[in-house]
């Protein structure tokens, strides 16, 4: 049961965290096994990167998003992560300043990536987001 609550939550704080970007996927010919371009060091990390890319086909798959959405989205992906990576290793800032910068940084990917989708994707994107929180509760 504590996993499933886990579970629940971890998918649930991917979702409405970063829900924007977590819609973009790699290429649709790639296996649904297939290993992230970089495998993280950690046995776990390497579970959490296969989940998202799951949830990523998931939503991609349901919200009908086209091959260039797909690619639009995931080179913001690939940009905001890069972003949020210099900001953590600059040792001139202060975490309160890191933390401010971070969050701006995210808050402009998710317009850019709100952007990217059609009206009709937006309203099913939030359909979805409601729906979930009301049966999870988060």
């Amino acid at each position: 049961m504590k996993t499933l609550v886990k579970v629940s939550l971890l998918v649930a704080g991917m979702i409405g965290a970063a829900a924007p970007l977590t819609f973009a996927v790699d290429a649709p010919t790639a296996p649904a096994a297939a290993a992230p371009a970089v495998a993280p060091a950690h046995p776990r990390h390497h579970a959490r990167a296969l989940r998202r890319m799951m949830i990523r086909r998931h939503l991609a798959r349901k919200l009908g998003l086209s091959t260039d959405q797909i690619a639009k989205l995931k080179t913001t992906r690939t940009n905001t992560v890069a972003s949020i990576k210099s900001i953590r290793a600059d040792t001139t800032l202060t975490p309160d300043q890191k933390k401010a910068k971070i969050r701006d940084v995210v808050r402009a990917a998710r317009q850019s990536a709100q952007g990217i989708l059609t009206a009709e994707q937006k309203a099913k994107l939030d359909t979805m987001r409601r729906n979930f929180r009301h049966a999870y509760g988060v």
